[in-house]
């Protein structure tokens, strides 16, 4: 309201054009060029550079990247590849289901769960995982797996660490201080399970097949193979940069599903009404006692509408940032390439002059038959737009989506 829907301001000693017009924002998009640029997160980044880490999705530009969304696009964004992975999120939900029935008897709160969000956390850890490594680590084993929980601790403390740095001065570039070395140690033991766990899968192929039969398989038949087999076969990453793209797709699955759900939950909580509507549709797709899989969750406008309400409501990001590649006009002003672009998605999910009534949660706002509205798409992006959007994204949905269908 103060400064209009383009303005240029500073985050720390950093300074960004903020754009909060969906046409704008679509021009943002189509300036970010074949390589789209984003700018690093400095503690991360610099932890790899120190201990000399491969980067990975998250961190990688250019060329580097490039390559390693053409290793992994197919077995994350596929939909008949991410389908595949029913079965064995349900098995974890299943699982996730038994440590809340335990922990809501061991906290004895009159049924309620203590920290309801750890477990949260430990199911979206356990879920990626099991997609990355074909395997459950653990997490929700009694005891847990104490590989699992070492590497569960790590990165929840990893999580907790980066806020607080992220918001200094970069000093840790040049002054390795008590702190930074703290969070290095975080940072070794959670590349060194990544790394035990890439070597046994590693050993574990070679074992099970031959020069010959590595030569019969057919990489355009991803689906039929594992993810960490398949990126193997492919022989376009060394072990270290298979290591780096690991550890990034697991930092990039956990606390953003685990987040969202815990607000969905919220909203449920609060809405009783909202909470019956879902039950209804949820019935009156599967059968008792039948489990949702990608198929049937399609089938469920409302259920799907209601995440993206809470991802509208209550997003993990506020913002995205992308570093333009050319000269582009926004909002009239005439702004040269490489500066860095704000996009405040959280801003325009409450105007009124995009979304109906934004301050009420309303799923049905997202299904198209009973929504008179028409939605510009660059109003919402809860996971970005472009070459570089979230390649976890249709994980994500799947996940959240059969865990939101089984716990009504």
């Amino acid at each position: 309201q103060k400064y209009g829907p383009v303005f240029r301001d500073k985050i720390g000693p950093l300074s960004y054009v903020f754009v909060y017009k969906p046409e704008d924002v679509a021009k943002v998009f189509q300036a970010e060029g074949k390589y789209p640029a984003r700018g690093p997160t400095l503690p991360w980044l610099i932890y790899r550079k120190q201990r000399k880490k491969a980067k990975g999705l998250l961190l990688a530009e250019g060329k580097e990247w490039r390559k390693f969304r053409s290793v992994t696009d197919k077995k994350l964004l596929k939909v008949k590849d991410v389908s595949a992975y029913s079965d064995r999120i349900n098995n974890v939900i299943t699982d996730f289901f038994i440590h809340l029935d335990k922990k809501r008897q061991d906290d004895n709160i009159d049924g309620e769960v203590r920290d309801l969000k750890d477990s949260l956390y430990k199911w979206s850890f356990e879920t990626i995982n099991t997609i990355l490594y074909n395997r459950k680590l653990g997490t929700f084993e009694d005891p847990p797996n104490p590989i699992a929980e070492k590497f569960y601790r790590s990165v929840c403390s990893m999580f907790d660490k980066s806020n607080d740095i992220i918001s200094l001065p970069p000093y840790y570039k040049y002054i390795k201080t008590k702190r930074w070395n703290d969070y290095c140690k975080i940072w070794d033991t959670m590349f060194e399970t990544a790394e035990q766990l890439v070597d046994e899968e590693y050993q574990n192929l070679q074992q099970s097949i031959t020069e010959d039969s590595r030569k019969s398989f057919d990489l355009r038949r991803s689906e039929e193979i594992e993810f960490l087999p398949y990126v193997l076969l492919r022989s376009e990453l060394n072990k270290d940069e298979i290591v780096g793209n690991i550890m990034d797709l697991m930092i990039g699955g956990v606390d953003t599903s685990a987040n969202t759900m815990l607000w969905t939950l919220y909203i449920l909580g609060k809405h009783p009404d909202i909470q019956e509507k879902l039950y209804q549709e949820i019935r009156s797709v599967l059968k008792k006692g039948e489990y949702p899989d990608s198929l049937s969750v399609q089938k469920m406008p409302y259920l799907r509408g209601l995440l993206k309400e809470s991802e509208r409501m209550y997003p993990i990001a506020i913002a995205t940032v992308r570093i333009l590649d050319k000269d582009t006009v926004l909002g009239g002003y005439q702004v040269p390439a490489k500066t860095k672009i704000f996009v405040g998605y959280h801003m325009m999910s409450f105007d009124e002059s995009f979304h109906d009534e934004p301050t009420k949660i309303k799923p049905e706002r997202w299904i198209r038959s009973s929504s008179q509205h028409r939605f510009n798409p660059f109003s919402h992006t809860a996971f970005s737009f472009g070459p570089r959007m979230c390649v976890g994204r249709r994980i994500a949905e799947l996940e959240m989506q059969l865990l939101l269908a089984r716990v009504i």
